[in-house]
């Protein structure tokens, strides 16, 4: 798979197919465990996203000629048994999975209002780099063809591997997408629903995460963010007004530049 993970396709002996991100990966551990909590986070306030597994990777398996990390010159071979997969939400085999739609097929995306969503989320959860989807076909009987987008690839949410919360402006905003959507409507439904995420919720994002996934001082840093989290969800509609604002003035009649 394409991506600074330098992730993996695999089949899954439970039948499933997943993208699988080994530990020990050149992006980092933590990324891992971003992925893990940004997953969860997402689900709880109904942003669709493939979901996660922990996959066993048996010693017994002869992956030395198959399986490594390429680091400049060097190849380096996953830590451990329990790597992150990623559960593709179809079998790739029988459906098509698109990484990019044309602006004529953006319309026929049932869930394009969540990319509102996922701005006001990757503003909250300072991700560090752009928003990523993936399309899938979502024929229906009334309406024929259409798609789902799923959100993929957290790893860089809280600053990636540094878990630093800093303002990232609009890098996770898809300009294509704001003539499609009311943008006041949809950020403000998010702003709901990311404040009704309440403490508990954030302070166990990492529940079940493997032990093997931290290295020594990563608990302790995780609970200073987790806590800074929190801290910024309160402030968030400040944080974004401005950011909001500059968005509104690049996108369709829907909105209005001073809607916030």
């Amino acid at each position: 798979m394409r991506g600074g993970s330098q992730a993996q396709l695999v089949l899954g002996d439970d039948g499933n197919t997943y993208v699988a991100k080994f530990l020990g990966n050149p992006e980092g551990n933590r990324t891992l465990i971003n992925e893990w909590m940004m997953c969860r986070l997402m689900t709880d306030i109904g942003i669709s996203t493939p979901r996660l597994r922990v996959l066993e990777l048996p010693s017994s398996l002869p992956l030395s000629e198959q399986l490594y990390f390429e680091v400049g010159n060097e190849r380096i071979a996953p830590q451990g048994p329990l790597h992150l997969g990623s559960q593709c939400p179809v079998d790739p085999e029988k459906i098509s999975i698109y990484d990019f739609l044309p602006n004529k097929l953006l319309p026929k995306v049932r869930n394009l209002a969540e990319f509102g969503s996922m701005f006001v989320f990757d503003q909250w959860t300072g991700k560090a780099d752009g928003r990523q989807a993936i399309f899938v076909g979502d024929r229906n009987v009334e309406t024929g063809i259409g798609f789902r987008a799923y959100f993929i690839d957290h790893g860089s949410a809280c600053g990636g591997g540094e878990w630093e919360l800093r303002d990232r402006g609009l890098a996770s905003v898809d300009s294509r997408i704001c003539s499609h959507i009311d943008l006041t409507v949809v950020v403000e439904k998010a702003f709901c629903h990311i404040e009704t995420i309440n403490e508990m919720a954030i302070v166990t994002a990492a529940e079940g995460v493997p032990s093997s996934w931290f290295a020594k001082g990563d608990r302790e840093c995780l609970d200073i963010l987790l806590a800074k989290l929190k801290l910024r969800q309160v402030n968030l509609r400040s944080l974004i007004a401005r950011h909001f604002q500059n968005l509104c003035a690049h996108e369709s009649p829907h909105t209005a530049a001073s809607a916030i």
